[in-house]
């Protein structure tokens, strides 16, 4: 796991050397020189500077990107199948979410492992997603290509979404889309499409059923009853 926040998400108290040597001691058996020696290594291969120096050092010593860098450390320290990135670059500056975005894009690629990426930057998501999942209200409402969902994208939050993101060509005095309304409430979620009170193309049956699953293709579906049959009866 990779978690959105490194500051948070690493322990003030120790220091970096001691927290990933105690996941390799845990889970790969390994007493504390071997352990010492691994962690100088996956610093490295996260392109940590000065690894031996690092790992005697405290979090607070280190910028916001070296941080994230020490969490990706410690996700791969195992060796995983798949890694969940959650936000990974939200607390770091452009320059430096490009480059940890590169290096998990590496590191994908060397360790031959999969990659969950959860984020809200469909500029991110364009560049390095195979596949995306559209969610809305913890429900996954289209899913798809890159392609499918960029440029043949049928779900209304899909558009929404798509038209909130400014382009090369914007008109500079232009506002961005903005959707109106505000997203339902978990703890009493709606009968049916949660997405209902914000569409402007909603139907009554959205009111009263979650829409089912239609299949465009082999790999892009929809949840949306303007994609169903249904809505082509009700024309």
């Amino acid at each position: 796991m990779i978690f959105q926040d490194p500051m948070t998400s690493l322990n003030p108290t120790m220091k970096l050397g001691k927290q990933i040597s105690e996941v390799l001691k845990i889970h790969r058996n390994m007493n504390s020189k071997e352990a010492k020696e691994e962690a100088i290594r996956l610093f490295k291969a996260v392109h940590i500077t000065n690894p031996e120096q690092r790992i005697n050092q405290y979090p607070f010593e280190l910028s916001g990107g070296m941080r994230q860098r020490v969490i990706i450390a410690m996700a791969i320290a195992c060796n995983p199948k798949i890694i969940i990135a959650d936000e990974p670059t939200t607390a770091l500056d452009v320059t430096i979410q490009a480059q940890i975005m590169e290096l998990i894009h590496e590191l994908k690629e060397e360790m031959e492992t999969s990659i969950i990426l959860i984020t809200h930057d469909l500029g991110v998501v364009r560049e390095f997603a195979d596949r995306i999942n559209v969610m809305y209200a913890g429900k996954i409402i289209e899913g798809g290509t890159v392609e499918e969902v960029f440029k043949k994208s049928k779900h209304p939050y899909t558009w929404a979404l798509l038209k909130s993101m400014p382009t090369l060509d914007s008109d500079i005095k232009s506002e961005l889309y903005s959707l109106g309304g505000t997203p339902p409430d978990l703890l009493e979620p709606p009968i049916g499409c949660p997405f209902c009170a914000r569409c402007e193309y909603a139907m009554e049956i959205c009111k009263e059923k979650m829409p089912e699953r239609t299949d465009l293709s082999t790999t892009h579906f929809t949840c949306c009853w303007l994609t169903h049959e249904y809505a082509e009866s009700v024309e």
